[in-house]
């Protein structure tokens, strides 16, 4: 397996289409996705990987053949990239998910703090004593604002640290909206009354940034100069130029807390679980009469009890298979944000903190899904 690091810049915008139809609205909007899903990113690499062998090979893939040929192209964690035009690209240009554990109130931004609150109960069933054991987060007083999309990089480590950011975050790129008329295949003529919307993300111009996305491919031949050139992205294959990146764009940053009472594991990438939004490797304990989840997790050193989790309405992913021309079966994710708290069943501290950086969780690692940040938490603070 060979390792290739590159950032894909759109220069026509780019288009995501979710699973909704183009006609689910009566102004026939075709619905997109907010942001890119690492699924996307990893079908444009198969492409480009797949069309590159063709090439070589000076002959056509069956569907079979394209399936097993590049089932071997697998992406890391992909990443948001914000630099000044004329730049070149390090890892203070990266943006991250705005944490589910951060609200937006007067134009500040506020820390969720779990705690204990028997007499709160959810507005479920209320059948999963587990469920509702869980910690749970107040508000703090004021009306909470819609949040910004995307933190800076100095933003999100200050807030693993349990600082808060000085400025409210980013709206992320501009959106325009595309007015397209349908065609009809036998006269090549617009049909009357079928026009119709998308929503194009404008990933360069605004301020003087362009907006990338960083991606590490591990391929099963030879990595170098790879992707051969631009490669289509999302709907209507768009193109993307690629530009080489350094090593350090996906490693640790400094900063990093070394140490904490707690853990609180942010997800930077959406992620599949087995059961929804609680993460693998727990499973339902009742010590004592008092029942909570408790297990093992990866690279998370000992026996941990989930405290809380604050999580976002799901991703719902419908994807298409390019090589059989049919849909894939839809899945629930995770959003990026979502944040789980953590304490150790012994009492001790979490002090290997670090190697949890974009450490992977869940299902589907090979298109870069459940990746974690790592951030300290202490069970005993309070508001102030």
């Amino acid at each position: 397996m060979n390792t290739a690091r590159f950032a894909l810049l759109p220069r026509d915008g780019l288009f995501c289409k979710d699973g909704r139809g183009w006609y689910t609205s009566d102004v026939g909007r075709g619905h997109s996705h907010a942001w890119p899903p690492p699924s996307t990113l990893r079908g444009a690499m198969r492409a480009a990987w797949g069309h590159a062998l063709m090439t070589r090979a000076s002959r056509t893939l069956t569907p079979e053949a394209w399936e097993r040929e590049t089932q071997g192209v697998h992406i890391g964690p992909p990443l948001t990239l914000a630099r000044p035009l004329g730049e070149p690209f390090a890892s203070r240009h990266r943006m991250w998910p705005t944490p589910a554990d951060a609200v937006l109130v007067e134009g500040r931004v506020r820390r969720l703090l779990p705690r204990p609150h028997p007499e709160v109960h959810t507005l479920g069933t209320e059948d999963d004593d587990a469920l509702e054991a869980l910690w749970r987060a107040t508000t703090p007083p004021g009306k909470p604002q819609p949040p910004r999309s995307f933190w800076t990089e100095d933003a999100l480590v200050g807030w693993l640290r349990g600082e808060a950011p000085p400025t409210p975050g980013d709206t992320g790129p501009l959106r325009r909206t595309d007015v397209r008329v349908t065609l009809n295949a036998q006269t090549q003529t617009a049909e009357p009354g079928m026009l119709y919307q998308t929503e194009v993300l404008e990933m360069l111009g605004e301020g003087e940034r362009e907006w990338a996305l960083g991606l590490e491919c591990t391929l099963p031949g030879e990595a170098s100069g790879f992707p051969w050139g631009p490669v289509g992205l999302g709907g209507k294959r768009r193109l993307a130029l690629a530009e080489p990146l350094p090593g350090e764009v996906f490693a640790a940053p400094r900063g990093l807390p070394e140490r904490s009472p707690g853990l609180r594991l942010i997800l930077a990438t959406p992620a599949h679980f087995q059961r929804g939004w609680l993460p693998d490797g727990l499973e339902r304990v009742d010590p004592g009469g008092q029942p909570r989840w408790e297990g093992t997790l990866p690279g998370v050193e000992g026996r941990v009890v989930l405290r809380a989790a604050l999580v976002n309405r799901p991703l719902e992913l419908s994807t298409w298979d390019m090589a059989r021309g049919r849909p894939r079966a839809t899945r629930r994710l995770v959003p990026a944000g979502a944040t789980y708290f953590f304490e150790r069943v012994d009492g001790r501290p979490f002090t290997a903190l670090k190697t949890l950086w974009l450490a992977a969780w869940g299902g589907g690692h090979e298109e870069g899904l459940g990746r974690v940040l790592p951030g300290s938490w202490n069970p005993e603070e309070e508001h102030t």
